[in-house]
């Protein structure tokens, strides 16, 4: 190959000038010399393509040579010259890494010419593959760091979307991850609820974007949130000029959202995966949440009338407690049961029973405030927590929902029903804790009961 440095060695000088003569005509650079210590010299800086060598030379071993020639530059290709007598010498050679061997008493240039172009054709092949072999190793490299990245950005979104946390917060940090993970211009994302009602609302907005508006992408990011009356699948049009955008929904139970983001380069396939991958992602987290809060709404409400339960009463009881001792407010608590219910269930059957005790509770839930704690006791008791309410304002509170529960209609099967209620109230005494104040109201409920029913008693 034109160009390329061949370095000639023999102690023959009319060998030396036919042969660098030969090879300069044919476009290669070439050094001659007669020692091995003039060829050691020539080493130096390491661009030597090809080595032609006599085996026998007046200062140096052509093997001890060859060895020289191939620590100094690996890549160098060596060729032999050798007599017949030396032919053992020449194997041992080609082992050393030769590329091939000539009897000098039958060299012939053309021959000579076809062996240099294939040593050179080697090496070259053998530099291509190491240089593809390097490139593939820094791609193998870069891929696995880009794969480390996306892998550890993915979980980040895990631990992050595993917390305990509301669905704005779980909006807010998965709005955030993808913010942070992609060089976007802007990242619009809302969830809504069962009724379309929007829950939570998240936009991004990089500074300097003159092509393209913040209040533009907002204005038309809110328009793709519904679209007759449904959310909208695709983007809305026309898409925002100038800009590449990524439109993708998430759908969990009764919730669904949209998320958009907008730049103006196009986004490559793995950051368009890596998008779904975060609305996958946050699509789990958000099942993993309203499953939470369904687990954790079984447990604290009760089954029939959709009250709190006598467990989370007692929990919520000992923290108002606290509180009113802490702040030296006053605390009262509503004790009801409802009169002569086991006639009810016995005269009308317990479904009927049921579905008193529903209606009672909703009238309940329409007439307390809402910092009251509203609890189901248990069977047809309830319980009523007022924080910062003394037992005067209780009392009023008290007789008040006893006259709307003795004039609260219930149709049952054409048939009319009334219920009443006995009602004991309570206040916080000094000293005494949530036992005490639950026992001072079963008390005065009892109290109600033994004078005739429908009324109130004070402890």
């Amino acid at each position: 190959m034109a160009g390329e440095k061949i370095l000639v060695v023999d102690d023959d000088p009319v060998i030396l000038g036919v042969l660098s003569r030969f090879f300069r005509q044919r476009g290669y650079e070439v050094t001659a010399t007669g020692t091995g210590r003039e060829a050691l010299e020539c080493l130096g800086d390491g661009q030597l393509s090809l080595a032609i060598l006599d085996l026998n030379l007046p200062d140096a071993s052509g093997l001890d040579l060859l060895r020289s020639v191939k620590t100094a530059s690996p890549d160098t290709e060596v060729i032999l010259f050798t007599g017949l007598a030396e032919l053992d010498s020449a194997v041992a050679a080609l082992r050393l890494g030769a590329y091939d061997y000539l009897v000098k008493a039958d060299l012939k240039l053309p021959e000579l010419l076809a062996v240099v172009e294939r040593a050179l054709d080697r090496r070259g092949l053998s530099l291509a593959n190491r240089q593809l072999l390097e490139e593939l190793r820094q791609a193998q490299n870069e891929l696995a760091r880009r794969r480390a990245a996306e892998l550890t950005q993915i979980r980040r979104i895990g631990e992050r979307l595993a917390r305990p946390q509301t669905v704005t917060d779980l909006a807010q940090g998965l709005a955030g991850l993808i913010w942070e993970s992609l060089p976007l211009a802007f990242l619009g994302l809302a969830l809504a609820g069962s009724r379309g009602e929007i829950l939570c609302q998240v936009e991004y907005a990089a500074p300097d974007q003159p092509s393209f508006a913040h209040h533009d992408f907002a204005t038309w990011f809110l328009k793709g949130l519904r679209r007759r009356g449904g959310w909208s699948a695709k983007p809305p049009r026309p898409l925002p000029e100038g800009q590449a955008v990524f439109w993708g929904n998430l759908t969990a139970g009764v919730v669904k959202g949209v998320a958009a983001a907008a730049r103006p380069e196009p986004f490559p396939p793995e950051e368009t995966e890596l998008l779904r991958i975060f609305l996958l992602q946050g699509e789990a987290a958000l099942n993993n949440l309203l499953l939470f809060e369904e687990v954790k709404s079984l447990a604290i409400r009760d089954g029939l009338t959709g009250l709190y339960n006598y467990r989370y009463f007692w929990e919520m009881l000992n923290q108002q407690v606290g509180q009113s001792r802490r702040y030296g407010w006053p605390l009262s608590l509503l004790f009801l049961d409802l009169d002569d219910f086991k006639g009810v269930n016995d005269s009308w059957g317990h479904q009927v029973g049921d579905e008193v005790l529903k209606a009672v509770a909703a009238f309940l839930q329409q007439e307390v405030r809402q910092a009251d704690l509203l609890c189901r006791y248990g069977g047809e008791e309830f319980v009523i927590l007022l924080p910062q309410t003394t037992p005067e304002q209780a009392l009023v509170m008290a007789e008040r929902l006893r006259a709307g529960i003795a004039d609260l209609p219930l149709d049952l099967s054409g048939r009319e029903l009334r219920v009443t209620v006995s009602i004991g109230v309570a206040g916080l005494a000094e000293g005494a804790d949530g036992a005490a104040l639950v026992n001072a109201a079963d008390r005065a409920m009892y109290r109600a009961k033994q004078a005739g029913k429908n009324r109130v008693c004070g402890s």
